[in-house]
């Protein structure tokens, strides 16, 4: 795998990407390769998803947003969400679901080989 260029000036979202990077090539797993890149193509391309999306992932108890996660929708099941940042009032949803919002790090520690978790843009 060819690291990405990362040019970012915020110190966490770099980090995150290497930390994707280095989980994608140490596990094998793709999904991380493809977060990275999205994290990495900057801001103004990268997915923000409603949590009323999140609810239509199928039967994923784990899905990861290379983005933003936005509180527009209604969350009925318990979902664990992964994402670079959350509105609060996604954060909110998520959690009276029943679910956690977690960061980058927390995420890919909780998934470290990416299996069972769905990636949603």
């Amino acid at each position: 795998m060819t690291a990405l260029k990362i040019a970012k000036a915020n110190k966490l979202l770099r980090s995150s990407i290497v930390l994707l990077e280095r989980k994608a090539r140490t596990g094998k797993a793709a999904i991380w390769k493809d977060a990275a890149r999205y994290l990495a193509s900057g801001t103004a391309t990268w997915p923000e998803v409603n949590v009323g999306r999140l609810a239509n992932v199928g039967d994923a108890a784990a899905v990861f947003v290379p983005g933003k996660v936005l509180g527009s929708g209604t969350l009925e099941k318990k979902l664990n969400v992964g994402a670079f940042s959350f509105s609060d009032s996604a954060r909110e949803k998520i959690e009276r679901a029943g679910g956690r919002a977690l960061t980058v790090e927390e995420f890919v520690e909780k998934y470290p080989e990416g299996s069972g978790v769905a990636l949603v843009r």
